[in-house]
């Protein structure tokens, strides 16, 4: 080792990666860490390479005294070796993990560790900024000659069926697959790998057909330049045996190009593919899918959704089923160990995650993860999906695993959807949730992504079975049929829009999804195409397999997905569920761009019935990187369901996970009712979810409350009190023909008019200040043919018939707005915005008011809403009658009068928004009136403090509701009114700090 007089304790060189040193010591190994980090970029006298990382490790006491095959026992099954891992950082300190601590495992463990070492993340993100620079340039230099309309660039988009949009994504993406093909050919002739050709010279003298190895790439140029013919032929010389999706594409893209052009593209991107291929990707089985990661990360490089390769390697890392941890030495079989399949595969970032997790696992227990590399290829691995160029891609970063390696790939394909060339429609995918038995062919034939040409695939559905999977990883699209996301997106059926689909084909496309699912108890339309992908994962997966899905978070909280949930619960078992406790949207999603908070479900498919299932919440900075994620995906598939802090036991707080000293997250054992949400999704602080199940028990159990029982107090579903209001199309919709279905036309209210149908109807947070709001819209009836028709009149009695004081904010905005529950000073038609509430005792009125706008009321709406959105808690129409509210048909006469009193004191204050429901005098003092004027409670709650303070506080932390929202509203009292709002106050912003 140059640069040192000592060798390490352990150096670990594997031809696949770079060098790590380990240090080790016994306790107290005061010395150890020291040592390791001065192992850092120290250079190796043989090989040349850097160290890039190391470990330092502490032996337990447990070892001490053994030697030979009784210490390699002990080795073997100790769980308490402590490491932690140092990686070099350029001109910085080197960077540790854990933070502080140790991490703790076995020896497995710390061989996945110097696994990923192997490949540190200095070394990728240098890397991948050589490809983007390299790819960047190329397109650069390839647009100068063939400018946006011109033939050159549609032509390469439609080698990899995408358009050539001006933003360059596809001349990128284009000049990406040829860099691949580069660094594959690279790799080809350093093994010597075998092809046909006649014996001739490059010139094209001929000779007699032999076998031959592949020339390197550097052969083929001519004068310092490339020769595309000559480098073209070679490809298609390759491509008579193996690598059809990395060689097809890159070839016919290089023969539209001019020579010259050509010649340019090939020297800039030859540069760069030198670069990787001494930077190592050759050399490792997982560099190539990790760097082709890091790449799809950038949007610029393909504009889609995609899994993000830590949340990748999490969900691997939990879902890996025990069979993959095969026996050292077993005898590899013509069935692959595992089938691990993919119905959206995407860029394959799961698929590879996957696979990169057993052949990991493989060769920990003694086996050759390149022997394995071909059979799961040919059939152990399934990847389909509707866009071609995503399948070659995903096939492309399989097949890096192990380039030298020939394989068939007959399941990587791409599956026909939307309008097809007979006038049938198919719905990819999706068609193959129909039971075997009734289906013998797809209706138009799938096309193989193999190493060889590729193929038309009849006999999709036998490849495919059902009950066959032993893992089903997908992170399927989330889009809904119709309703609201339908009308944003200003088409008739989101979920059959893609690729430019006709009204009629997205319809014939719903009509076949409906056939498809048959008597299928999840797919409605209204959770979304995702809920239609877990039916399949759960249809294909065997008995004993398991399912690991990314989904939108409203999958266990959602109305919507409450019947796919009592499949789940009734089919499944070792139920976990996974999700991240940010303040945006970014940090709460596992995947890109989504915009949404997301959840990772992993379910094991038979003996279902189970009560109980596993939810962890994760902080979102704890999850940076691949190996750190793989680390708590460990953690968190180690925790038994019966060690777990359960969210019935009170207020206690969670079950910590950590990685040393680092806090990374909780979990909560949890129940899973037969209706309802489950357990707690992407909350920060376990405590809330704790009192929140306690309030809908009817138990008043509140942080700070160490008595260890909580205060009995009536609880109701509010559907059992109350009636909801109309939908917002019952009021002012029209039918599909244009006829009405909603009998108003909304129009502004007029200054100083009397509406005959007053609504509240939109949301104004400003005027919303107040416990009393007024109508904000009226109602005017649809006219046909200059009258009004009889019809019309009836349904707008009906319609006036729920009009009430009382309103229910169904989209609320925890950061913006300050009322749950919105009396008008008459009754009004509720919109929108703010569904009515319809008691059949109007006196209720008051007493519900002070409920839903107290901070027991915000717990309750916060924990029962979708809080997919960040800063935002929406309730559908439909889950507003399932809301736990205070009983307020229980409470006395005397009750409900002094609540009514307790309304009109309160209805002159101005409520602060919900996150600074902890600075805010007016719900502290409504929260006081509520609990002890009103309801008798020990006032001490509601003293400084108190329970109730504290519980407003940590409302106020929680990042569902602030949003990380960066400044405060300050309310200045005016003495004549706002010439703009007509009100006595203004509203003036200013920053804080604390968020």
């Amino acid at each position: 080792m140059q640069g040192s007089a000592e060798r390490p304790d352990i150096l670990v060189e594997d031809a696949a990666g770079w060098p790590v040193a380990v240090e080790a010591e016994w306790p107290p190994a005061a010395g150890v860490e020291e040592e390791a980090q001065n192992r850092l970029y120290r250079r190796l006298s043989e090989s040349g390479l850097f160290i890039e990382t190391a470990i330092a490790l502490i032996y337990p006491l447990e070892l001490d005294g053994k030697s030979g095959q009784a210490l390699r026992d002990a080795i073997l099954v100790t769980e308490d070796l402590r490491y932690a891992l140092y990686t070099h950082r350029e001109n910085e300190a080197a960077e540790r993990l854990p933070n502080s601590g140790w991490l703790r495992g076995n020896v497995r463990d710390l061989a996945m560790l110097l696994h990923r070492a192997a490949a540190p993340a200095g070394r990728v993100d240098a890397l991948a900024k050589e490809l983007e620079t390299g790819v960047e340039q190329a397109a650069d230099l390839f647009t100068k000659s063939n400018p946006y309309g011109n033939p050159g660039g549609a032509a390469l988009a439609e080698i990899i069926g995408q358009a050539d949009d001006d933003g360059g994504q596809t001349r990128r993406m284009a000049m990406t697959i040829i860099a691949n093909a580069l660094v594959f050919h690279s790799a080809l002739a350093a093994a010597h790998f075998q092809i046909n050709d006649l014996d001739r010279d490059i010139d094209g003298g001929g000779g007699a057909l032999s076998e031959r190895s592949v020339r390197p790439v550097d052969a083929f140029r001519e004068s310092g330049h490339f020769s595309k013919t000559g480098l073209t032929d070679e490809w298609s010389l390759i491509l008579e045996r193996n690598y059809y999706p990395i060689f097809r594409a890159a070839r016919e893209m290089i023969r539209t190009m001019s020579a010259a052009v050509a010649a340019r593209i090939l020297d800039r991107l030859w540069r760069t593919a030198e670069k990787l291929v001494t930077g190592g990707v050759t050399r490792s089985h997982d560099l190539t899918g990790i760097l082709y990661q890091s790449m799809i990360s950038d949007r610029k490089f393909l504009a889609t959704f995609y899994t993000r390769p830590a949340a990748a390697a999490m969900l691997a890392t939990i879902s890996m089923p025990e069979p993959s941890i095969m026996a050292a030495g077993e005898h590899i079989s013509d069935r692959a160990p595992l089938l691990i399949g993919d119905f959206a595969c995407g860029t394959g970032t799961l698929l590879s995650a996957a696979y990169q997790r057993l052949s990991f696992e493989h060769e920990l227990s003694g086996g050759d993860s390149g022997e394995l590399h071909a059979l799961m290829m040919r059939n152990g691995l399934v990847g389909l999906d509707v866009l071609n160029s995503a399948v070659h891609l995903t096939a492309a970063m399989l097949a890096g695993s192990h380039p030298r390696i020939t394989f068939d790939g007959e399941c990587l394909l791409t599956v026909p959807y939307g309008q097809q060339e007979d006038g049938s429609v198919e719905i990819g995918s999706l068609s193959l949730l129909s039971d075997q038995p009734q289906i013998s062919l797809m209706g138009a034939a799938a096309e193989t992504a193999g190493g060889r040409a590729p193929e038309e695939v009849r006999d999709l559905v036998a490849r495919v079975e059902h009950d066959r999977f032993d893992l089903v990883i997908m992170n399927p699209p989330f889009t809904r049929s119709g309703g609201q996301e339908s009308d944003r997106v200003g088409i008739g059926n989101a979920a059959f829009a893609a690729f430019g689909q006709s009204r009629s084909a997205q319809s014939a496309m719903q009509r076949k999804l409906a056939t498809a699912r048959g008597t299928s108890p999840i797919g409605t339309g209204n959770a979304g195409l995702a809920a239609d992908f877990l039916d399949l994962a759960l249809r294909k997966v065997s008995k004993g397999g398991t399912i690991a899905m990314v989904l939108p978070s409203t999958a266990v909280r959602g109305t919507t997905w409450r019947r796919a949930r009592n499949l789940l619960r009734e089919s499944c078992s070792d139920i976990t569920v996974v999700t991240l406790a940010g303040s945006g949207s970014h940090d709460r999603s596992f995947s890109s761009d989504t915009g949404i908070a997301e959840c990772l479900l992993i379910a094991k498919k038979g003996s279902g019935g189970g009560c109980e299932a596993k939810f962890v919440v994760l902080d979102p900075n704890s999850v940076r990187s691949t190996a750190v994620a793989a680390l708590i995906g460990l953690e968190i598939a180690r925790l038994r369901i019966g060690e777990i802090t359960s969210l019935e036991a009170g207020p206690m707080g969670g079950t910590r996970l950590d990685l040393g000293d680092t806090f990374v997250g909780e979990a909560l054992r949890c129940h899973l009712p037969v209706s309802g949400p489950w357990g707690f999704a992407g909350v920060a602080d376990a405590l809330l979810a704790q009192t929140a199940y306690q309030l809908e028990q009817g138990i008043l159990w509140l942080p700070g409350m160490y008595s260890g029982v909580g205060i009995p107090y009536g609880i109701i579903r509010l559907g059992d009190i109350a009636d909801r209001g109309p939908y917002h199309l019952d009021i002012d919709g029209d039918q599909t023909d244009g006829s009405p279905r909603g009998p108003f036309i909304i129009t502004p209210i007029r200054e100083g008019g009397a509406p005959t149908y007053p609504l509240l109807y939109e949301h104004d947070a400003r005027r919303e200040r107040q416990l009393t709001v007024p109508p904000d819209t009226l109602g005017r009836l649809k006219t046909i043919s200059g009258g009004v028709p009889e019809s019309v009149r009836l349904k707008a009695r009906d319609i006036w018939a729920t009009a009430t004081r009382a309103h229910y904010n169904a989209d609320l905005r925890f950061n913006s707005q300050s009322l749950i529950v919105a009396m008008t000073p008459q009754p009004a038609i509720g919109g929108t915005a703010w569904p009515s509430v319809v008691f059949q005792d109007r006196s209720h009125e008051f007493a519900f008011a002070l409920w839903g706008n107290s901070t027991l009321g915000l717990l309750a709406h916060w924990w029962r809403a979708n809080k997919s959105q960040s800063g935002r808690g929406r309730m559908s129409i439909t889950g507003i009658p399932e809301l736990p509210i205070l009983d307020v048909a229980d409470i006395t006469p005397e009750q409900h009068a002094m609540a009514k009193q307790v309304f009109e004191e309160l209805s002159s204050e101005k409520f602060l928004p919900f996150d600074q429901i902890d600075e805010d005098p007016a719900r502290a003092e409504l929260d006081r009136r509520l609990l002890v004027e009103v309801l008798g409670l020990p006032e001490e709650l509601c003293e400084p403090g108190g329970a109730m303070e504290l519980l407003r506080r940590k409302l106020a932390a929680e990042p569902q509701i602030h949003g990380g929202k960066k400044t405060r509203i300050i309310f200045e009292d005016l003495d004549e009114p706002d010439p703009k709002t007509g009100l006595m106050w203004r509203e003036r912003t200013e920053r804080r700090d604390d968020r």
